[in-house]
This record gives structure tokens, sequence and C-alpha cells, in this order.
């Protein structure tokens, strides 16, 4: 009975680290995927469209031309908007998954669903808002106000509590503020312009290919966790 039980814990055990590796595999590649779609978005913005679509005196780096949160006065340039977007519904569905590795209560499931909800909104206004080439009716500022602060806040929390069962999870969470208000605007103010070499009057280029940077290293951080898992699950059998 005892030599049973004892199997029968180690099959449990081991078939939740196979659980938890794939799930971390799964949020990995759903982040990294993200930071793909705001590398190309970003590179279109910078690379493609600098300079040939727009007149003579305004900008590409005009704020009206930012599409991480579409709101008038607007722009689309190409499909930024919506490579944006799409990368943000990632974003959203990479934190649930994060969720069945770290989430270990009730309580702790419902916040990453709330964070993630913030993220799948906004995702869903940008890519609403590039395919119809104007803002969608979300882009006013309370709504813009409360998706980040919903971000922001469940963000940081989660990467609280998941610290002692995840610390892939909780250094994820914390890489994800790139993406969120106060992240773009740092990146706007202090990282990028001393990458680039000059403040610009408004939106420094390639912001949003140091925010796709930061997204990525989240998509490293569960891949990393990943491979731990599988090594741990491989000593174990």
């Amino acid at each position: 009975m005892v030599a049973i039980a004892y199997l029968d814990n180690r099959t449990q055990r081991a078939l939740s680290n196979l659980s938890s590796a794939c799930w971390s595999l799964t949020a990995a590649g759903l982040f990294l995927g993200s930071a793909l779609l705001q590398l190309v978005a970003s590179l279109e913005r910078w690379g493609v469209l600098m300079g040939s679509s727009t007149s003579a005196d305004t900008s590409i780096e005009d704020h009206r031309f930012d599409y991480s949160y579409p709101a008038d006065p607007w722009e689309n340039l190409g499909s930024t908007a919506q490579f944006f977007g799409l990368s943000l519904l990632l974003v959203a569905l990479g934190i649930l998954a994060m969720a069945r590795v770290a989430g270990n209560s009730r309580v702790k499931r419902m916040l990453s669903l709330i964070t993630a909800a913030s993220f799948g909104v906004a995702g869903l206004h940008a890519l609403v808002s590039g395919l119809l080439g104007v803002p969608s009716p979300l882009q006013f500022l309370p709504v813009q106000v409360s998706l980040n602060l919903v971000g922001v806040v469940g963000l940081i929390i989660l990467a609280a509590c998941w610290l002692n069962t995840s610390r892939a999870a909780s250094a994820s969470c914390l890489l994800l503020l790139g993406v969120t208000l106060p992240g773009y605007l740092l990146v706007t103010f202090q990282i990028a312009p001393a990458i680039v070499g000059y403040q610009s009057h408004d939106t420094t280029p390639f912001t949003e290919t140091i925010v796709a940077v930061s997204t990525a290293a989240a998509g490293v951080a569960m891949l990393v966790a990943a491979g731990v898992t599988a090594r741990s699950r491989r000593r174990k059998v």
C-alpha cells in the first residue's frame, strides 16, 4: 500500500510538472509572438513608412501616428494598429497561460483574468481602430486610464503573488509593464533617447521596438521556466 501510494504521488508530481512545462511553453510562445507583431508594427512605422506617408509639415514622430492606444487626433499608418492590437490580445492569452503555471488559488486566477481582460480590451480597441481607420468608442480618457490602471496594478500584484510559486511568471509580469502606459512613457522619454541619441519633440523613433524587446524578454523568462521544469521532471523519472 505504501509503495502504491508512493508511486501515485510520484505520478501526480510528474503530471503536474509536465502540465506546468506545457503551460510555460504556451505562455512563452504567446509572448514571443506578441513581441514579433510589435516589432513588425514598429518597423512599419519607423522603417517602411518613415518619410513616405506624411505631409511635408508633419513628422512621422508626431503623436497622431501613435498606435499603442488610438485616440483623436489620430491617423493610422498602414497596418500598425492592427498588428499592435493583435499583439495585446496575445499578451492577454499569455497572462492566462501563466496563471495555469503559478495561479494556485481562485483569487489569484480571478486577478489574472481581470488583468488579462484589460490587455484584451486595449488590444481589441487598437485592432478595431486600425480596421476602421478611426479610433473606436473606447478611445475616451476615462476608459484609457481605467484599462492602464488595471493592467499596471494587476501585473504588480501578480508579480508579488507569484514570486514564491513561479519566479519566471513573476519576472514576466514585471517585464510586461513595458507594454503599459507608464512603461511606454519611460521608454519614450528615457530609454529610447539614450539609445537613439536625441529626445524627440513627440515620440522618439523606435520606442515601440524597445517595448517589443521587453515583451520578448517576458517570453524568454517563461521559456527558461519550461526548460527548468522539464529538466527537473527528467531527473525525477
